[in-house]
C-alpha cells in the first residue's frame, strides 16, 4: 500500500482553499456553454490570488477561457517547446445528484458535477497559482497556456450557434476555431477515473477513448385502436424487435478483439394505453476506436433497420450523428506522462500502467490532439474510505461510493488533487526544460493564497 498524505495538508491554507473552491464549484454547476459563474470564479481566483494579469486572459467559445502564464526569466534561445497548453473542462451534466447528505450538494436541481470537472478545474487553478509564482524561472520566450473549456459533455445541435457536424456539440472545436492553439506546441489533459485506484496513472500509445456517435431511428407504421391490432401496422412491436436486433452488431458482426458498443438508451412511443401509435422512436450511442469497425457498424445498423422494418411492414428514418473522434496518444506524449509520473514519490507516488484502456467513453480533447502533439491520461481515484482531503464534517472514515463517472452518487475524490497538481507542474517542467518546485515545496505550498478562495458556503465545508 502507498503511504498516506500527512495530516499537515489538512491545516495547509493552499490545499484547504483549493478544496473549498472545488466544493463551491460543485455546489453551483452549470451546463455546456452556460458556465458563466464558473468561468467568472476561475478568472477571479487567477487574477486576485494567482496574480495573473487580466490582460493575459481571453474569453472564447462563449464561456471558455484562455489564460497565458508568460515567463519573465532570461530567454532560452534553444528551447524546442516554447508554449505548452494544459486543459480543463468547465461544464456539469444535466442530471440530478443523488448525494443527498453531501454538505456541498448541487444547488442547481437537474444539473450536477457527476464527472469531476469541478476537480479538473481546481487542479488547473492550483497549478496556475504555483506556475505564476515562479514565472521568473520560466524563460521570457516561453508560455504556459491554460485552456478552460466549456461543454465537454456535448450539447444538442444548434447550442451556441455552432455547427454540430464540426463540433459534435462540444467546446473543444469552438475554442480551436477561435484560436486557442495558435502558438501552442503541445497540449495535455487528464481525467479522474474511480474504477482505478488512487495512486495509479493510466496511459498508453494509441486510442485511449472512443470515437462517439449518437443515433436516432423513427419507425413509422399505421396506428389505430389497441383492441384491433390486426388492422394496424404496429411500430412498437417492430421497434422492440429492432432493439434486440441491433445488439447482434457487436456480438455477431464484429471480431471478438474489436472494441465497440451499440447502446439503445431511449425508447419513446404512444400517448394512451388503448391506442397503437403511428410512430416509435429509439435513440442511443455508438462507440468504437477503429474507422473500419465503425464502417461495419454503420453498414449492419442500416441493414438491420431496413430489414426489420420491412419484415413488420413499417418504414424508418435512421440518422447517425458522428460527434467526437477517438482520443489518440502518440508515443512521445505517453513517454512524457510516464516520465513525469515517475518523479512523484512517497505519499503521492504513481504507478503507471495501461490496463483497461481504451475506454469506450468519449472526450472532445481528441480535437486538440488532432491539431497538436501531446497526451491525455487518467488518474485513479478509488479509495475505501472518506479520509484526508476528501473528508468532511460527519463523513470522516465512512465508505466512499467510488461511483463511476455519470453515476448519481459520484463525487470527485479530493485526495487526488496533490497528484494532479504535481503532474501538471512536472509536465510543464519537462517540456520547457525547467526545475520550478520540489515535491516538498508543492505539498507544503502556502504562497499568497488565503482561505478566501474557498468562498461562501464552500468555505464552511473545509476540513476542521
Amino acid at each position: 500500500a502507498l503511504p498516506e498524505l500527512g495530516k499537515e495538508l489538512l491545516d495547509n491554507t493552499y490545499w484547504c482553499s483549493l478544496i473549498g473552491l472545488r466544493r463551491e464549484i460543485h455546489m453551483h454547476p452549470e451546463p455546456g456553454f452556460q458556465e458563466i459563474r464558473t468561468q467568472g470564479r476561475v478568472k477571479e481566483v487567477l487574477v486576485k490570488f494567482a496574480g495573473i494579469p487580466e490582460c493575459q486572459m481571453r474569453t472564447v467559445a462563449i464561456t471558455g477561457l484562455i489564460v497565458d502564464i508568460k515567463g519573465t526569466g532570461p530567454p532560452n534561445a534553444e528551447a524546442k517547446v516554447k508554449c505548452v497548453a494544459l486543459r480543463s473542462d468547465l461544464d456539469a451534466l444535466t442530471m440530478k445528484e443523488g448525494n443527498n447528505g453531501l454538505p456541498y450538494r448541487s444547488k442547481n436541481e437537474g444539473i450536477a458535477h457527476m464527472c469531476g470537472h469541478d476537480g479538473h478545474i481546481t487542479a488547473l487553478v492550483g497549478a496556475a497559482i504555483l506556475l505564476q509564482k515562479r514565472s521568473d524561472r520560466i524563460p521570457s520566450n516561453c508560455t504556459v497556456r491554460l485552456l478552460f473549456q466549456p461543454a465537454e459533455e456535448s450539447t444538442p445541435p444548434g447550442t451556441g450557434g455552432y455547427d454540430f457536424e464540426k463540433t459534435g456539440g462540444g467546446g473543444a472545436m469552438p475554442m480551436i476555431m477561435e484560436g486557442c492553439l495558435e502558438g501552442v506546441d503541445e497540449v495535455y489533459g487528464w481525467h479522474n477515473w474511480p474504477t482505478w485506484n488512487l495512486g495509479e496513472v493510466i496511459v498508453r500509445t494509441g486510442s485511449v477513448m472512443a470515437h462517439t456517435c449518437n443515433f436516432k431511428v423513427v419507425v413509422t407504421g399505421r396506428g389505430g385502436h389497441g383492441s384491433q391490432p390486426q388492422v394496424c401496422i404496429d411500430p412498437v412491436v417492430c421497434t422492440a424487435n429492432l432493439v434486440g436486433a441491433l445488439q447482434t452488431i457487436v456480438s455477431r458482426a464484429l471480431p471478438s478483439a474489436a472494441n465497440a458498443v451499440v447502446t439503445v438508451a431511449q425508447f419513446h412511443a404512444g400517448e394512451r394505453d388503448n391506442v397503437i401509435p403511428d410512430t416509435a422512436t429509439i435513440s442511443g450511442t455508438i462507440r468504437d476506436v477503429d474507422p473500419r469497425v465503425f464502417d461495419t457498424i454503420k453498414r449492419r445498423f442500416n441493414e438491420l433497420v431496413n430489414g426489420v422494418c420491412k419484415a413488420y411492414g413499417c418504414t424508418a428514418e435512421a440518422k447517425i450523428f458522428s460527434m467526437y473522434p477517438a482520443v489518440v496518444n502518440l508515443e512521445m506524449g505517453k513517454e512524457v506522462v510516464e516520465r513525469c509520473a515517475a518523479k512523484l514519490t512517497g505519499p503521492v507516488a504513481l504507478k503507471a500502467h495501461s490496463e483497461g484502456l481504451p475506454l469506450m467513453g468519449g472526450e472532445d480533447f481528441s480535437f486538440f490532439l488532432q491539431q497538436r502533439p501531446g497526451c491525455f491520461f487518467f488518474l485513479g481515484t478509488q479509495e475505501l474510505l472518506l479520509r484526508g482531503l476528501s473528508s468532511y464534517d460527519g463523513g470522516e472514515d465512512t465508505p466512499r461510493s467510488n461511483c463511476i463517472c455519470h453515476g448519481t452518487t459520484y463525487d470527485f475524490n479530493d485526495n487526488v488533487l496533490p497528484r494532479a497538481v504535481l503532474m501538471l507542474l512536472r509536465i510543464v517542467e519537462d517540456r520547457l526544460g525547467l526545475d520550478l518546485y520540489s515535491q516538498d515545496e508543492v505539498l507544503s505550498a502556502s504562497g499568497n493564497l488565503t482561505t478566501t478562495v474557498a468562498g461562501g458556503e464552500a468555505k464552511r465545508q473545509r476540513m476542521a
